[in-house]
């Protein structure tokens, strides 16, 4: 009987002298945790400061990735895509894995166009896709009529006829059959668009110089849609 008394003392002590132990343990680290925390603050003055810049720099980073490989904000440069985009609408494009395709409005980056409103060879245009490689585009320019492939194209989108062209433009009643690797764009606005119907300054465009498809009307604001 004494044994058993004694060994059950033992335990309880034994149990006590535990619960000490981690109570000591845990307010060590609780005094060492709060003595870091103070160290820390006192030794990083600048520490949100150092966050903040790095959250910029990634941002800025972020937002110049989408821009250069993902989305693109264009401004909308004359009047040669009317009534379907104004001058100075602005839409987002995208050349992200981009195939051109009919009826697409790209944007193009004219090595041989002269932007209509700055006057200057090399600045991005949009213009609508009539015809990619393989195609036979060929106009009646007697009915203001387009054929795209022998059919002739419901076009609800243009500004009048296509039935206005220049010395050295499109042939009336011609087969042109767009080259590999190129694609034919036309205004929609046709009575003043520059564009593939000249055959001597620009013709077919090589697909490396479209940038991408419109993929959005962005501004005017109360103007926003699909395109």
């Amino acid at each position: 009987m004494n044994e058993f008394d004694d060994n059950d003392l033992k335990q309880e002590e034994f149990s006590e002298n535990e619960t000490d132990a981690e109570f000591s343990e845990d307010a060590d680290i609780a005094e060492m945790t709060a003595g870091e925390v103070e160290k820390a603050e006192v030794s990083k003055p600048f520490s949100n400061a150092v966050d903040w810049v790095c959250t910029f720099v990634f941002t800025a980073a972020a937002v110049l990735f989408l821009n250069l490989f993902l989305f693109r904000a264009i401004t909308v440069d004359g009047t040669s895509m009317c009534d379907t985009l104004q001058d100075g609408d602005i839409v987002i494009t995208t050349g992200f894995a981009y195939n051109p395709r009919f009826g697409d409005i790209v944007t193009i980056q004219a090595d041989k166009l002269v932007n209509s409103e700055t006057k200057q060879f090399g600045e991005p245009i949009i213009k609508r896709v009539i015809g990619v490689a393989g195609d036979t585009i060929r106009f009646d320019l007697d009915k203001g009529e387009v054929y795209r492939n022998g059919k002739l194209l419901t076009e609800d989108y243009i500004l009048g006829p296509t039935n206005q062209w220049y010395t050295g433009w499109v042939e009336n009643g011609k087969d042109y059959v767009v080259p590999e690797h190129c694609v034919f764009v036309l205004g929609d606005n046709r009575r003043v668009s520059h564009d593939s119907r000249d055959m001597r300054l620009i013709g077919f465009v090589d697909e490396n110089y479209v940038m991408g498809k419109a993929l959005v009307r962005i501004f005017p604001l109360n103007q926003m849609k699909w395109l």
